[in-house]
């Protein structure tokens, strides 16, 4: 019996016992397997080309070439279906092993469109000390952590959260950016001046958490800040009214 065979044996002992889950929407699926057939037909992948800018597919752009402060923003998906549940098991239920599985796959999309880039380390969207001492862990920053092996970087506290602010998800896109203004400070700026940082978090929305925290790495001496996240909310085009009914 060879090792492969004695290692299935034994996944499916384990299993009996624990049964393995699909990673994104938790239910129990075969030990060979780490999603389901549901989920894996409707994963809400990001393909090449994208819009560097937003993170979107080239034909889902819809940011008009609107400038943040990081040089680019990528993600694997777009936030739906099975990666928004995904998402919520990271982050409120505390499944924070999904990290690692998050991680291969926003390594593979980081290799794929910063290929040209040479990062001298990664960071994360820091926590103020009472969300840390609230949630007990910085979703981010263990994302931060996972794909920082995956990369091979060494993964650095960056940035510091000064003051508490509402949560960006309760605001609209035009309230997000005053949220986060002139929340974070660059902080180990030894570890800032002169580099190429890579910013990791979880979602982009609009993008203004991740543009105010590159603003401050850059403030403190970053070469440049490229930003990459495991999703992207996609965002539809406004409906336009034909000109003859304008006014």
């Amino acid at each position: 019996m060879n090792g492969e065979t004695v290692k299935r044996l034994y996944d499916r002992a384990l299993c009996a016992v624990f049964p393995r889950r699909c990673l994104y929407c938790g239910v129990p699926i075969v030990p060979e397997r780490t999603v389901c057939d549901d989920c894996r037909a409707h994963l809400p992948r990001i393909s090449a080309p994208i819009c560097p800018l937003c993170g979107h597919q080239k034909a889902d752009c819809v940011c008009k070439q609107h400038k943040l402060q990081f040089k680019a923003v990528c993600a694997p998906f777009y936030y739906e279906d099975a990666i928004r549940t995904a998402v919520y098991r990271y982050k409120f239920e505390n499944k924070d092993f999904l990290a690692s599985d998050f991680a291969r796959d926003m390594a593979t999309t980081v290799r794929r469109e910063y290929a040209e880039m040479q990062f001298d380390c990664v960071t994360f969207v820091p926590f103020t000390k009472k969300q840390l001492r609230t949630r007990e862990w910085n979703p981010g920053e263990t994302l931060a952590h996972a794909l920082s092996k995956e990369l091979d970087l060494p993964c650095c506290t960056l940035l510091e959260k000064l003051y508490e602010t509402e949560s960006q998800h309760t605001l609209s896109a035009r309230a997000r950016t005053g949220n986060v203004f002139g929340v974070f400070e660059a902080c180990n700026l030894q570890n800032v001046q002169g580099k190429t940082v890579l910013l990791v978090d979880d979602i982009k929305t609009t993008g203004a958490t991740l543009s105010e925290c590159a603003k401050m790495l850059k403030f403190g001496g970053a070469e440049a800040v490229y930003a990459v996240t495991f999703a992207v909310t996609r965002r539809k085009a406004k409906e336009k009214r034909p000109a003859d009914e304008i006014g």
